[in-house]
């Protein structure tokens, strides 16, 4: 875990990325729209979306700030600091432990 992130991250593999849309799906979707909707009704549905959209983003960040004092109430941020800590070392051939290499960013050449 990054010492950076303010946020736990129990799994960090759940990160769904959102609007990855290529030109071409944005037109059609956007086409697609205007046909079924309507060019007079498309503004209101619109606003409403984009309503609905920030009232999930709001609910969203409420429950991780929630989770978040949970979490640093119950001790689990220890927990997983512990544990991630663990996870970074390796045993040795002679049998001793050894901190792993962080792969998690990009190796940049000397130049």
């Amino acid at each position: 875990m990054e010492k950076n992130n303010p946020h736990i991250s129990l799994s960090p593999h759940l990160h769904i990325p959102m609007f990855d849309f290529s030109l071409a799906e944005l037109l059609f979707t956007v086409l697609v729209a205007v046909i079924f909707i309507g060019p007079k009704e498309l503004p209101v549905v619109m606003r409403a979306l984009a309503k609905a959209v920030r009232w999930i983003k709001d609910v969203s960040k409420e429950l991780r700030k929630l989770f978040d004092e949970l979490a640093e109430e119950t001790g689990v941020k220890e927990t997983v600091d512990s544990v991630n800590a663990e996870i970074r070392l390796i045993k040795g051939d002679d049998g001793n432990m050894y901190e792993s290499y962080n792969i998690s960013s990009p190796v940049r050449g000397e130049d």
